[in-house]
This record gives structure tokens, sequence and C-alpha cells, in this order.
């Protein structure tokens, strides 16, 4: 059983991170549970707690702001796996391009998901924001 949860939700991540680049605001929410809990740990040592509501909304803004500046998120995964309550986790590193030039910040993401009436959801994410891409391998 937790072989085919577990290639349910690697099939899961594809789509998710297709919406993440689809520049949609309303669908890379869609993947989002009501009761999401997101921690971002910034640069300067500061933490901020938001929920579904500050996420979406950081989408839209974060959307608008790269528009036009054909905005690709990339993905290099550390672990995906399955936990004891039959949780999607996903450990992966994310780098970020505008206009064709990757940027210099990368960020180290944490996020589970279970599934919520048939349909995999975002419960939590955790981000650490204060890597440089050199040190990617």
């Amino acid at each position: 059983m937790k072989q085919s949860f577990l290639a349910d939700f690697k099939e899961f991540l594809v789509e998710y991170r297709a919406s993440w680049n689809s520049l949609d605001a309303r669908r890379i929410a869609s993947h989002s549970s009501k009761d999401l809990k997101v921690r971002w740990a910034n640069p300067e040592s500061s933490i901020a707690d938001s929920g579904y509501e500050e996420a979406e909304e950081g989408w839209k803004q974060a959307y608008k702001m790269y528009e036009g500046r054909n905005p690709q998120w990339s993905f290099d995964d550390v672990l995906v796996e399955m936990n004891h309550q039959q949780e999607g986790v996903a450990i992966f590193w994310v780098r970020f391009s505008l206009d064709g030039q990757m940027l210099q910040n990368k960020l180290l993401f944490v996020e589970t998901f279970r599934q919520e009436n048939g349909e995999w959801k975002k419960i939590r994410e955790y981000v650490e924001n204060s890597f440089d891409n050199q040190l990617l391998t």
C-alpha cells in the first residue's frame, strides 16, 4: 500500500510543479489545504508564519511582479517519501530564473501533503531562504 501511495504522490508532484510554473495563482493554490501551515526562515534570520490565505495572496503578488519576465522555477529533489501517517513528504531545492537568467539564491523546501477528498493537498511547508546557487551540487 505504501508503494502505491508513494507512486501516486510522485505522479502528483509532477502536476504540482507544473502548476507552480503555470503563473496561475488559483491553480497552485488549489493544491493546498485550507488548513495549510507555512513557515519561512528568511536570510536575515527572521521567521514568518502564515496559512492558506497568505500563501494564495503571495502567489498572486509574485506572479504579478514577474509578469512578462518569463519566470521559471526548477526543482532538485533531496527526498520524496511517505511518512507513518500516509502523508507525502517532499524535501527539495528550488532555483529560480527570470528572463532566462538564473538568480543567485536558492531555497530549501520541506513540504507535506495528505489526501483530502481523493486529492493531494499541501498541509505544511517549511522554507529556508539563505543559500546561494553555487552551493547546490
